[in-house]
């Protein structure tokens, strides 16, 4: 194979059904033959930033391969995300198997969709494929695109709006805002691109699990490839990131000798794999830029037969409060945990507050806490873990991670329960979970929460939120029925986290019906949310205190722990 002085190639890979594959080969200087590292991407745009990571790797003796997606740069065929990147991606191995400066050392590389692509071939690679980098990446669907029948429009929409694969009728900065207010949802694509997009009508008219979509095809194939993958794997995610509930779901279900095997490592990361957001995170960056020097050791391990001198089997955690890392043995669901109970106000008396977190021990003062909810009106997404538009660069994206939250009493829609300053330091360690008692008159609605710390200055930042609808709530396959005025119970599972909410600090719990872009605003009428064309005011209740199901379980971190 003819290169550059630079050791670069461009290369047309035939898949199996002739479709031709544009290929970047960037080769060592020296002579081969070469461990080698494989990367699939389907965005253009990146280019050079995937040819500036060939010449990093190639500078550290590794001849790395990155192929642009069927359909998308210079690559032949049709663009359907997904669909056909377990046969490219493994037409293309072969490939690399055939030529003579690869040694025979295989391992893939690569974050989000170019992770997907990973995973979607993880349980038929060739035996020369000895390791994989996986970063920042998801294969649960359903669960990434929803929560409790509640789409995340911040992340999916925006995606949609960007891949689209067609040209658009109105200009590319205003799509994703047109998107957001287009009713009934599902039409959106005929009117912003002129026709339909098959896979985001689906993506936005299965709000329930068991959506064919999500069951069938591509994504019920590859949720369970982790079960079946033989090789180790390291592993990357963020606490901000909105794959990291799905990365923590692929690391458990890989086989025990595998994942004995393997390392996860989970930092105060947005998408990018760095921190933003208003807080300081020293030492997050331990592992270089992007996690680059991590791999660089996995892949040294793995292709070169070099030390590794990490512990395997392990999850490497940032501890946000401690500024500290730590290891864990991979599990999230600590022994212990602690329970406030939301009543009614007693004997707080901050203004703008509904009512106190009650510690353990007291069942709190008992009420009914109302507030109007519309759905033209809803809470504006202020920082949090399912977002993905700030990636656009639109400057009025939310803004991701944990930042500064509004004082109590902004907004006459939110309910805010704040407990007494804590007495000693509290270390979250896993997957907080939200009970509420509610009511509406509405037959369908949605409630959310936001957890919180509150420093001593009265600053607060955003820990972890959820939401639910009351039809597809604590889980349902199937919408549940609801009659307008009943109460009805509902455990918000959020997502795992490990922050430690220091001493003299507060927790702050705010209850609403709406947290938007995140999630699409609830138009309080049943039925499938994004082929509805109205909206309404709904009136909701929450109950508080003795005798109401209304609570914040904290899972909390067992004495001691591994440094890191």
């Amino acid at each position: 194979m003819s290169v550059g002085k630079d050791g670069s190639a461009v290369r047309y890979v035939r898949s199996r059904d002739g479709v031709r594959l544009r290929t970047h080969v960037r080769l060592p200087e020296g002579e081969g033959p070469w461990p080698v590292l494989f990367a699939r991407s389907p965005y253009p745009g990146m280019l050079p930033h995937w040819l500036e990571t060939a010449a990093y790797w190639a500078g550290h003796g590794y001849a790395f391969v990155y192929q642009e997606c069927r359909g998308t740069g210079g690559s032949e065929g049709e663009w359907t995300p997904f669909v056909r990147e377990r046969e490219d991606g493994l037409d293309s191995l072969a490939w690399i198997v055939r030529q003579p400066w690869s040694d025979g050392n295989i391992g893939t590389y690569g974050a989000s969709y170019s992770g997907v692509a990973q995973w979607c071939m993880a349980d038929a690679l060739p035996p020369e494929v000895k390791t994989m980098f996986i970063a920042v990446t998801g294969i649960e669907r359903y669960r990434q695109s929803y929560m409790n029948g509640m789409f995340r429009h911040d992340i999916y929409t925006s995606w949609a709006v960007g891949n689209a694969g067609a040209d658009p009728l109105v200009p590319r900065g205003e799509l994703y805002r047109e998107a957001l207010k287009t009713r009934p949802h599902a039409e959106m694509d005929v009117r912003l691109f002129g026709r339909e997009l098959p896979w985001y009508r689906e993506w936005v008219t299965q709000p329930g699990p068991e959506g064919l979509c999500w069951n069938e095809g591509f994504w019920a194939e590859v949720r369970d490839v982790p079960r079946r993958t033989k090789v180790p794997i390291l592993m990357t995610a963020g606490w901000f990131d909105h794959n990291l509930d799905a990365s923590i779901a692929s690391y458990g279900k890989l086989p025990e000798e595998v994942r004995a095997a393997s390392v996860l490592i989970i930092g105060p990361w947005i998408h990018t794999s760095d921190a933003s957001g208003d807080l300081d995170y020293p030492g997050h960056d331990a592992f270089g830029p992007g996690q680059r020097e991590a791999a660089l050791r996995w892949f040294d391990r793995h292709l070169k037969g070099a030390d590794y001198g990490g512990p395997k089997g392990k999850v490497h955690v940032y501890a946000i409060g401690e500024n500290a890392w730590r290891t864990r043995d991979g599990r999230f669901d600590p022994a212990t945990s602690r329970r406030f109970r939301l009543s009614a106000a007693g004997r707080l008396k901050e203004a703008g507050c509904a009512g106190l977190l009650a510690p353990e021990g007291e069942n709190g003062e008992p009420g009914a806490l109302s507030f109007d909810y519309d759905p033209e009106r809803p809470v504006p997404t202020r920082g949090g873990a399912a977002l993905l538009h700030y990636l656009s660069g639109d400057p009025d994206a939310a803004p991701p991670a944990s930042v500064l939250q509004a004082p109590p009493g902004s907004r006459p829609d939110v309910l805010t329960f704040l407990s007494e300053p804590l007495d000693a330091d509290l270390p979250i360690a896993g997957a907080m979970s939200a009970r509420l008692t509610v009511s509406s008159d509405a037959e369908d609605t949605s409630f959310a929460v936001q957890v919180m710390e509150v420093l001593p200055d009265g600053r607060a930042f955003n820990i972890r939120d959820g939401i639910t609808s009351l039809r597809l709530r604590n889980g349902a396959p199937a919408p549940l029925s609801y009659v307008p005025g009943e109460k009805a119970a509902a455990t918000i599972g959020l997502w795992p986290i490990v922050w430690t909410v220091k001493r003299g600090s507060r927790l702050r719990v705010d209850v609403s019906s709406s947290n938007f872009p995140a999630y699409h605003a609830h138009p309080n009428s049943a039925g499938i949310w994004s082929l509805q064309e109205k909206t309404k005011v709904a009136r909701q209740t929450v109950y508080v205190g003795e005798g109401a199901e209304t609570w914040l379980d904290v899972p909390v971190a067992e004495e001691g722990g591994e440094g890191a």
